[in-house]
């Protein structure tokens, strides 16, 4: 395994760039794929973000790794490091959340129950697990920009590590997720200065790096769903466009997100293939299910597919190990085995999907109902991440909504988030009134896009004490002071924002605000 990075650097190394010692990292880190994005200074505003697309196990040009780890006496090894052979702990991320905020359909899914089993068997926290890949990460893009940088470069920047995490995701699990960058060490202390951490909503990242990319034509009051749909959460968020030039816009309506992404896909596939194999599938080993699962459908079918209407089959082939020698076709029903592959046809496939793609549905309609409902009109979809880049989601999303829809080509689908994250970094010091992220207090980052406002998700307040009045106060909330020496209403409620407001993208100030109260 290649070292840990050492982020504990013993001297700092003077810098004449004045403008270029901040060095942004943006984190996607998913449910099945995690990615990484950076940028300094100098090359964010010359428009150019790095990929990292070389990991530790894997040849050049894959935008992400696995979001996996495997635990092998004292050594934990990542993503593509991974033995074919061995069974790694998946899905860690949506251990993240309580059984409440699954639902009990998905605490009852199989490969939730199996995440809850590795989770049991590890004998470890979610939390610390997702430190432990946090930190394998972190560390594998330290070493890849070292490389590219120079040690003494990387160690006189200062850091602004932006890690993104579901829109629908509640306060609880972003805290868990800042505990586990902590435990991780992506906040040890550096001479350079201290390393800023932000989260960031993944769609709001997709948004970012999506609308901005060269050829993009976005016009003036338009109207666009960014539909992240990824391997475990698809979240929605409605953008409209305020201007053009830089693109300056502002959340449309309430975002909504939901458990339907792309494992949920594959689980279905995987009862089809159980389903057919019937007990030959308990025959097979861990390593046998997994090549069915990986060599055959994520790697060939699942991103290629899309129905044609034609009679093709789509064949997948089974480990000896399942079959006896004698016995390996099975003509008695559909999909039919012939010589150990199962002959999948065009309406079997297309099951997999249709629960995943009805719950998107449900979600692309109710972000069209509400953006409706306050008077607005959308222009497009636009698809990002790993779901979001398969040809079919483009093609169903189109026919069934009546809209254009939007599908940047290669990485770019499923690099979204990670240099979104970039974007929100510099976007952030763009706003930074101390100027902590920007060198001189004469030279702002120069920002290509900018969210102005959002919709808030929660409503914020104080509570205090008023004097009753029984025309507006309940009478339970009736209390005597023996202070002030009169009747008072306790449990009254000052709220400074309210839920779906749309608060302006600026630096909070506080005001002072005197409320009647007693000692």
């Amino acid at each position: 395994m290649r070292p840990a990075y050492n982020v504990q650097v013993q001297g700092r190394v003077s810098n004449d760039e004045e403008d270029d010692d901040l060095l942004v990292i943006g984190i996607d880190f998913g449910t099945t794929y995690s990615g990484v994005a950076w940028a300094t200074t100098e090359e964010f505003e010359n428009d150019h973000i790095n990929i990292i697309t070389t990991w530790p196990g894997k040849g050049p040009d894959e935008g992400k790794a696995p979001t996996e780890l495997y635990y092998d006496d004292e050594m934990m090894m990542w993503g593509y490091d991974i033995p074919d052979d061995a069974d790694p702990i998946r899905w860690f991320k949506l251990l993240l959340l309580k059984d409440e905020d699954l639902g009990p359909e998905l605490c009852a899914s199989e490969f939730i129950l199996r995440g809850k089993r590795m989770l049991k068997d590890s004998g470890k926290t979610a939390i610390a697990l997702v430190a432990d890949f946090l930190r394998a990460l972190f560390n594998h893009a330290m070493y890849t920009i070292t490389k590219a940088r120079g040690e003494e470069v990387v160690d006189a920047m200062r850091l602004h590590i932006v890690i993104t995490v579901p829109a629908i995701w509640k306060g609880y699990a972003r805290q868990a997720m800042e505990t586990a960058a902590e435990q991780a060490g992506i906040l040890c202390s550096r001479v350079a200065g201290k390393t800023r951490l932000t989260l960031a909503p993944e769609p709001e990242a997709a948004a970012l790096s999506t609308l901005s990319e060269p050829g993009r034509k976005v016009g003036k009051n338009d109207v666009y769903i960014l539909c992240d749909a990824g391997g475990g959460t698809v979240d929605l968020i409605s953008y409209q466009i305020d201007q053009t030039r830089p693109i300056s816009m502002q959340e449309a309506v309430e975002g909504t997100g939901s458990l339907c992404g792309g494992i949920f896909i594959d689980e279905a596939f995987e009862r089809a293939c159980k389903a057919r194999l019937g007990s030959r599938w308990n025959h097979l080993s861990d390593t046998g299910k997994k090549r069915i699962m990986k060599n055959e459908w994520e790697a060939l079918i699942k991103p290629t597919f899309v129905p044609d209407l034609t009679h093709r089959e789509y064949i997948v082939e089974i480990p000896a190990e399942a079959f006896s020698e004698s016995n390996l076709n099975d003509f008695c029903k559909e999909p039919v085995i012939k010589n150990g592959r199962i002959h999948f046809k065009e309406p079997h496939i297309q099951r997999a999907f249709t629960d995943s793609f009805n719950g998107i549905d449900e979600l692309v309609t109710k972000q069209i109902r509400m953006a409706t409902r306050s008077g607005l009109t959308i222009t497009g979809i636009i698809l990002v991440g790993g779901l979001g880049a398969s040809p079919y989601l483009y093609d169903h999303l189109k026919e069934k909504h009546g809209m254009k829809v939007l599908q940047s080509g290669g990485m770019q689908p499923r690099t979204a988030i990670c240099r979104g994250a970039v974007h929100k970094g510099f976007l952030d010091g763009h706003r930074a009134e101390d100027q902590t992220l920007v060198k001189r207090p004469d030279h702002r980052v120069k920002v290509p896009i900018q969210v102005t406002s959002t919709v808030s998700r929660s409503s914020y307040g104080v509570t205090y004490r008023a004097e009753f009045d029984r025309f507006r106060h309940l009478q339970e909330d009736k209390e005597f002071d023996v202070y002030l020496g009169g009747w008072r209403a306790k449990n009254q409620m000052h709220w400074y924002l309210r839920r779906v407001n749309f608060p302006r993208m600026s630096p909070w100030r506080t005001t002072k605000l005197t409320l009647s109260t007693s000692s």
